[in-house]
């Protein structure tokens, strides 16, 4: 396909639709604001956290490719608003939505290693494999980092056509031939991540349920509520995934088609679109969801959370109290006895 033809899933006259969008630069600024702050707070939290364990090193993962991805919104809604120069959605097409989309599968890549890293220290807690080491953590950490990076980059390096006002609003019109299938290709690379990180959560979770519930089995039959804690924390994780991720990539297939063969009608290819934009805005919320799973799965996050909020006086007088009860406590053991 020639890159100087309209690109599809745009307009003939290259422009993406033909009026500014005002429902998603809305809806984009209030998870911009909530993810920032939610985020800030978060890896405010992780930074004074000294735990170094691997589940914490995937969480502190995920901090950074939500705070990322937040630093992105402002670009996109300026440019789906149509505020500013006619150059800037140029500037969102090649840099902020491909760290857009980078920071994303960083976020489905680490959740799916959390996955991972719960089913081997409940299930499989005395293993041996280097998947319990810290160091080997880091290392994988650092390997997804660069794998996304690698698959990303060239699709800033390969958006190289000279823009104009009439073809700055379509994305696909600023790609090389080159550019053009590379992006289909990274598409199919992003749906396979997906799908793969989707069968290793059912999977480490599903073995991780079947583990409580036949540990509970062999024990007394009346089970506290806080040992139905672990299996409530599994959902909210596959509850966020299933939510932010799950319509998105379901409906990504025939968009992707619909950009590299022209053989939808326009109508189909503006209902695409418009589906496209909103389950990529589930996918966005995913910033301001992930703080609900640090709450919810990391101790040391909770604890420490509480602390700098409005529990800080309650923890000053528990500690406290408690200081003066082993006091007491110590006095009573070593005072003489009267006689």
């Amino acid at each position: 396909m020639s890159s100087n033809a309209s690109a599809p899933g745009c307009a003939k006259n290259g422009s993406s639709s033909g009026s500014p969008d005002i429902l998603f630069p809305a809806l984009y600024l209030l998870i911009f604001i909530g993810g920032l702050l939610l985020n800030c707070l978060a890896l405010w939290i992780f930074c004074q956290i000294a735990n170094r364990s691997s589940f914490t090193l995937y969480l502190k993962n995920i901090v950074v490719a939500d705070l990322l991805m937040t630093l992105t919104f402002p670009l996109h809604i300026l440019s789906e608003a149509r505020v500013g120069p006619w150059w800037l959605p140029v500037l969102n097409c090649r840099y902020s939505a491909v760290l857009f989309y980078t920071c994303m599968y960083a976020s489905i890549l680490f959740l799916g290693l959390v996955s991972l890293d719960r089913y081997l220290k409940i299930v499989l807690p005395f293993g041996s494999s280097c998947l319990y080491s810290y160091g080997f953590t880091q290392l994988l950490s650092a390997g997804v980092w660069l794998f996304l990076a690698a698959v990303s980059l060239p699709n800033s390096i390969l958006t190289n056509v000279s823009p104009n006002p009439s073809t700055a609003l379509c994305c696909m019109e600023l790609k090389s031939e080159l550019g053009l299938h590379w992006h289909a290709a990274v598409s199919y690379i992003n749906i396979a991540i997906f799908t793969a990180v989707l069968v290793m959560l059912m999977t480490s979770y599903l073995s991780i349920y079947r583990h409580i519930h036949r540990s509970n089995a062999q024990f007394d039959s009346s089970v506290s509520s806080r040992d139905f804690r672990p299996g409530q924390n599994i959902t909210m994780v596959l509850v966020v995934f299933f939510v932010c991720f799950v319509p998105y990539h379901l409906w990504r297939i025939p968009f992707t088609l619909s950009q590299v063969k022209p053989a939808f009608s326009q109508e189909v290819e503006l209902v695409l679109k418009y589906g496209k934009k909103t389950t990529l805005f589930l996918s966005a919320c995913n910033v301001c969801l992930d703080p609900i799973i640090y709450f919810l799965m990391c101790r040391s996050f909770t604890r420490k959370l509480r602390r700098k909020l409005c529990f800080d006086r309650e923890d000053n007088f528990d500690r406290s109290s408690s200081i003066s009860r082993t006091q007491v406590r110590r006095f009573r053991e070593y005072a003489p006895a009267v006689q």
